[in-house]
């Protein structure tokens, strides 16, 4: 009889969200739950738009809600780095209109130490193609402060273009700011000159 081959190991899977430094999963309602909330954060907070601190139980029913509503009216998901499934940050797709085609995204890079080397940027892509290849989105829209300079860079370099300026919207720590309306459309998006999620990472093109 001829011998049974010897079982083979299973090839590692494959994101299906995945960049170029990030992958993105879908979150988990344990993702929200921590001793110490990260976007209590003073500067994380700050950028964000949290007002006041969150208590453990309010971030977890948030985790919830977004758990609960994935698919639905919320596209939820946790940014990791290659190799891991900790969660680094939060990217997400909210208030779609089906309809109209059109999602507000909302994205937070919680890891401190990460903030501002490029895993964000890297996220929104991830994001973006998602909303544009999958959801069939015409227009996806964000709000960013005034003071968030660096946020507003990462969203240009991503392909959003300022769409109006809603002068002093928002009261924070006893001034009032300007709040910028940015957006990309499905246009915007196919003319950018870059790999989509869904492609195989540059690495993985070269490892054959």
């Amino acid at each position: 009889m001829r011998a049974m081959p010897e079982p083979s190991e299973a090839p590692p899977l494959i994101p299906m969200l995945r960049g170029e430094r990030v992958w993105l999963r879908a979150v988990e309602k344990a993702d929200f739950e921590s001793d110490e909330v990260p976007v209590n954060d003073r500067d994380t907070g700050h950028f964000l738009g949290v007002k006041m601190p969150i208590g453990r139980e309010g971030a977890a029913e948030f985790g919830q809600l977004m758990v609960s509503q994935q698919g639905k009216s919320v596209f939820s998901f946790a940014i990791c780095l290659p190799g891991s499934r900790q969660a680094i940050g939060n990217v997400n797709l909210r208030d779609l209109d089906r309809e109209n085609g059109s999602a507000e995204m909302a994205i937070v890079v919680t890891d401190k130490a990460l903030q501002g080397q490029g895993y964000g940027t890297d996220a929104l892509n991830c994001v973006v193609d998602f909303g544009f290849g999958e959801v069939r989105l015409e227009r996806i829209y964000l709000h960013v402060f005034d003071y968030n300079a660096r946020a507003i860079r990462s969203y240009q370099k991503a392909g959003f273009q300022t769409d109006a300026v809603l002068r002093r919207a928002r009261f924070h720590r006893g001034e009032y700011h300007d709040v910028h309306v940015m957006s990309i459309l499905r246009g915007d998006w196919l003319a950018l000159p870059r790999r989509r999620a869904w492609d195989e990472a540059v690495a993985e093109q070269g490892r054959a």
